[in-house]
């Protein structure tokens, strides 16, 4: 079912990341809802009265499956819509493809919408934003830095070749032991990034860093976020940018310890020598008195 008259059919996406994919898609073909607040897990949403709402006057509605509310929320709305899961990771270029092919396919089948064109000149640009990000994580050596990385960051951060050691999940399951291991293994292994995820919650992440001496950078896996961040690819794009400048600063800050271990090694050096130089001048001045 497409428009009828002016109307335009309402689509319900669980998130900014199938939201956004609609909206690339379908551009104002559609009005396009999304439900959970990108800033935070869309596994801990709180359904609000408005959305069940939009769900009884949704003509399709897209989720992802981790949503432990949606049948929940169907069900109270009433609503008719087709329930549309769009299942797998998001978070490198080859899956982001993926979402987008699962989405275009139900937005012809479901609405009658024609989105293939449009559906070809996203995938084409996704893969030339995945030989850009290449290019700067080989410019910038991203596969000689040792990570910590919160696990749904992972596949990102291993895409881009970084060395991971260690990763963790939601901070509310982990254990003393588990966080007692992550530290050791960090300083083992002089890892000099923790990578975070900003809806699981960052204070983790930027405590672990302090205690084994990394830098600590916050990526975000959802559209929103930021300004000019209305996609996943310009979201990848914005992760890249963070893990450059949070290279740098490591490679920065190891230079000022560097330094500051040679200026500390002078400074021993320079004690040492007065300490000799005074010795010497009392052996002379004790050689000087017993010759009188």
């Amino acid at each position: 079912m497409a428009e009828k008259g002016n109307q335009k059919p309402l689509v319900i996406a669980t998130t900014s990341v199938l939201g956004s994919i609609v909206k690339d898609l379908a551009g104002d073909k559609v009005i396009v809802n999304v439900i959970a607040n990108p800033a935070v897990c869309p596994a801990h949403y709180d359904i609000k009265p408005s959305d069940i709402l939009a769900f009884r006057e949704a003509k399709l509605i897209f989720y992802h499956g981790f949503e432990p509310w949606i049948k929940q929320l169907k069900e109270a709305s009433g609503s008719t819509a087709p329930l549309i899961k769009v299942s797998g990771p998001w978070n490198t270029p080859d899956n982001l493809k993926k979402l987008y092919e699962q989405v275009a396919k139900a937005l012809i089948s479901e609405l009658g919408l024609d989105v293939k064109s449009k559906l070809n000149k996203v995938l084409k640009a996704i893969d030339e934003t995945a030989k850009k990000m290449k290019t700067i994580a080989e410019k910038y050596g991203f596969s000689d830095v040792k990570v910590v990385v919160m696990r749904w960051q992972k596949p990102f951060i291993s895409w881009l070749g970084f060395k991971v050691v260690a990763d963790y999940p939601p901070p509310e399951r982990l254990s003393a032991k588990d966080i007692a291991e992550l530290e050791k293994k960090g300083k083992e292994d002089s890892v000099q990034l923790v990578i975070d995820n900003l809806q699981s919650g960052v204070w983790f992440g930027e405590e672990l860093a302090r205690r084994i001496g990394a830098v600590h950078v916050v990526l975000t896996n959802f559209p929103g976020t930021g300004e000019g961040l209305n996609n996943v690819t310009r979201v990848m794009e914005y992760n890249v940018a963070q893990l450059v400048k949070a290279v740098e600063n490591y490679k920065a800050l190891n230079e000022i310890n560097h330094l500051k271990n040679q200026l500390a090694i002078y400074s021993y050096a320079v004690i040492a020598l007065t300490i000799i130089v005074v010795i010497e001048t009392l052996i002379l001045i004790m050689a000087k008195v017993r010759k009188r």
